[in-house]
Formats: structure tokens, C-alpha cells, sequence
């Protein structure tokens, strides 16, 4: 029981950093609320905000590497060359994570260039996933395994993790990455919901939503958003700063224990309910009755004890 309170003690600090956006909001009124407050009237022009990519947003300013989102193939990019010009020349281009030939309507170049959901990618990954939804690929329908500079036409026999899968009807990327093209996808269709593809979206936001929740948020992609952010009015990507508004804008189905209201039971509701108890942070009515996880009407250590039952199956 002990190393269970070690994790929250961990996770204690970055969770309670996490802002509650559109407080009490749900579904179609949160979704608006972040189309009000959160869609960048103006980006960079295309080829500038490649080039900002490149060389200030993925440049990783240690060894002046820049990888591709899939496969992790780097590319060295000095600072004496035009960015774009020198990537594509070593094998890299841009990557829409939402397609372009997946917008319905064009109505100004934001959507093109809305650094949110550009990464840098190796050619033949860009080709591979190409309009293609993101999903699951199982072993006996996957055609590619892509890791650095390796394209394997069957399972690799270790690092699987690291390769990203390609058959004729999906895309799997690698795993370390899954969570931030979830958000980076959900962001698009929020924000872009006139112009971005229903189909395309419905067909793929089940397993994001798990993406999002096995794969969290990290520092380095709350560094990531707020960089874009100068460069985009001083707007980031509100699924990064706020875990739980994937499942208040599309899902909105709640467990007993689910507190945070994200759609999954796990230590970050442990977190939450820690917080409240200790008098660090307060819960909304919903809250407090997912909170009451033994349903004794009083909310106490009992109820972490019986949190933490349900994640461990105990």
C-alpha cells in the first residue's frame, strides 16, 4: 500500500499544476467555449511557420537535431541554412497530422499553418501515413515497420515500441508519441470543426481518447505548446494544459472514482482526490459524488483507500 502514495506524492505536483479549463462546461457548450477562447485569428505564413518549426519549435538546441515525429530519424540542422530547403534536401518535410486532403472547406491558411498539429517527418513515413486514420495495426495487417532509417515488411524482433506500423487502411505511430498526436488531433477538430472532416474524425477518436489517457501530457509538451504559442497569438493547445477536456467535450461518461472526469480511474484521480481532502483544491457536485467512492456520503482517506482498490483490482 505504501508505494501507492509514494506515486501520488510523484505525481502530486505536475497533476495540481494542470488548469481546469471552461470550468463546469460540457460537451457542446465547452466545445464552443474553446472555439471562443482558444482559435489563433492569424498564423504564420506556411513556409515560415515550417521554417519556425524546424528550427525553434523540434530543433533540439543540445545537438541542433531535429526527428521525425514517426520514426525518430534526426537530421542535423545548422544554423546557417534555410530550414525547410535543408530538411527536405536530407529527407524530412512537414507533417499535417490532420491531412489536408481531410478539410472540408478551406476558409484562410490557419488550418495549413497551425503549428499545433505540424511536426517534422522522414519522407517515406509522410508518404505511408499520407490521409490514412490513426488506429491499432495489428501484426498480420501491418505492411511497414518504420524506425530511424529502418522500413521492415515484418515484426522486428525488438525495440517494437519504437516503430511505427503502416497497412493499407491505418497508421500506427510509435507509442511514446501516441498521446501527443491525440491531442494535437483533437485540437484540430475543435477548434477547425466547420472545416475538418466529420467521418475522418469519428472513425479515430475511440482510440486517441486511450492514447490520450496510456500516453499523458509531459513537461516537454507543455514547453512545446507554449513555444507555439508566442508565435500564435500567445494561444496553446487547451488539450495539453487541461487533461480532462477531451472526455468533457466528446465522451462525458463518468465511473465511480473517476473524479478528474477524463474517463478512466487512475493515479491522477488518486491526485485529485488527495488534493480536495487536504484542502488544496475544491470538486464540483459531479465530483463529489464520484469522489465518494465506498458511497458512505462522507468523503475521507476511506475513499483513497477504496481508489486505490479499484486501480489495483483489490
Amino acid at each position: 500500500m505504501n508505494k501507492y502514495f509514494i506515486y501520488i506524492l510523484i505525481f502530486l505536483n505536475f497533476a495540481l499544476s494542470q488548469e481546469i479549463i471552461g470550468e463546469g462546461l460540457y460537451e457542446e457548450e465547452l466545445i464552443s467555449y474553446l472555439q471562443n477562447n482558444f482559435k489563433t485569428p492569424t498564423t504564420l505564413s506556411y513556409n515560415n511557420a515550417r521554417d519556425i518549426l524546424y528550427s525553434e519549435v523540434d530543433k533540439n538546441t543540445s545537438n541542433n537535431q531535429v526527428k521525425c515525429i514517426y520514426t525518430n530519424y534526426s537530421v542535423t540542422l545548422p544554423g546557417n541554412v534555410d530550414p525547410s530547403t535543408h530538411l527536405y534536401e536530407n529527407g524530412m518535410n512537414c507533417e499535417h497530422l490532420w491531412p489536408q486532403s481531410m478539410y472540408e472547406i478551406i476558409t484562410n491558411n490557419n488550418m495549413k499553418s497551425d503549428m499545433h498539429h505540424l511536426r517534422p517527418c522522414k519522407e517515406n513515413a509522410n508518404s505511408y501515413r499520407s490521409n490514412k486514420p490513426f488506429n491499432e495495426s495489428s501484426d498480420n495487417t501491418t505492411n511497414n515497420w518504420l524506425w530511424l532509417s529502418y522500413n521492415y515488411s515484418s515484426p522486428p524482433s525488438n525495440n517494437i515500441a519504437e516503430y511505427s506500423e503502416n497497412n493499407s487502411n491505418v497508421f500506427e505511430p510509435r507509442e511514446d508519441i501516441k498521446g501527443d498526436i491525440a491531442r494535437a488531433m483533437f485540437y484540430f477538430y475543435t477548434i477547425y470543426e466547420n472545416e475538418a472532416n466529420n467521418t475522418f474524425f469519428n472513425e479515430q477518436k475511440d482510440v486517441l481518447l486511450d492514447w490520450h489517457v496510456a500516453d499523458g501530457v509531459t513537461q516537454e509538451e507543455i514547453i512545446r505548446t507554449n513555444l507555439i504559442a508566442t508565435y500564435q497569438n500567445n494561444i496553446p493547445n487547451p488539450f495539453i494544459l487541461d487533461s480532462t477536456l477531451i472526455n468533457r467535450c466528446y465522451f462525458n461518461t463518468y465511473n465511480l472514482g473517476d473524479i478528474n472526469q477524463d474517463g478512466y480511474i487512475n493515479i491522477t484521480d488518486i491526485v485529485t482526490l488527495v488534493s480536495y481532502i487536504v484542502g488544496n483544491s475544491d470538486l464540483n457536485s459531479s465530483q463529489m459524488n464520484l469522489a465518494d467512492t465506498n458511497e458512505d456520503g462522507v468523503i475521507n482517506i476511506i475513499d483513497i483507500v477504496q481508489l486505490i482498490n479499484f486501480i489495483t483490482g483489490e
